[in-house]
């Protein structure tokens, strides 16, 4: 749903709530937490226990969010779960939305969700990779240049050394 979407919202709070969940520190909390975990589910028939100890720091995460948003609206939760389910029977748009936002918190959205998020993780953790490679190569690069150089300061007094003796 867009922002444009967003006006049509009968309910303040819930626009409210809608522009919160796109917002730039939302969005970008969640996509790191997906890259994060992703690459940990498969596809193997047997869902794995830490399958649900990731769900529930994803639940986790999301709560913190919701609370700061409670906070930052002075409202409970309890208050804010009878706003929605008043807009829920009053406006469709909202129901709409708050469908989604409860969907989300579903444990088979959410694995459905990571398994689909691997790609993208696994190209992404290859472009570290690389990156993190190529920051130890020049790391690397600048010792040897050290070494070589101590290497060739080693050579160059052993050799004044031996043309002193010489003389």
């Amino acid at each position: 749903m867009s922002s444009m979407d967003s006006a049509s919202i009968q309910d303040d709070l819930i626009r409210e709530l809608m522009m919160y969940i796109a917002s730039p520190e939302f969005q970008s909390s969640f996509e790191a937490f997906f890259l994060e975990n992703a690459l940990t589910f498969t596809d193997d028939e047997e869902h794995r226990l830490e399958y649900t100890t990731i769900f529930h720091k994803f639940q986790a995460l999301f709560e913190g969010f919701m609370q700061q948003f409670y906070d930052n609206h002075n409202i409970t939760e309890a208050e804010f779960g009878k706003r929605c389910r008043a807009a829920v029977k009053t406006d469709e748009k909202a129901s709409q939305y708050l469908d989604v936002v409860l969907a989300s918190m579903d444990y088979q959205a959410f694995y459905n969700l990571m398994k689909f998020m691997r790609k993208r993780a696994a190209i992404e953790n290859k472009g570290k990779r690389k990156h993190e490679s190529k920051e130890v190569d020049a790391k690397e690069s600048k010792s040897h240049g050290k070494d070589d150089a101590k290497a060739t300061e080693r050579e160059d007094d052993d050799e004044e050394k031996a043309q002193a003796k010489r003389k």
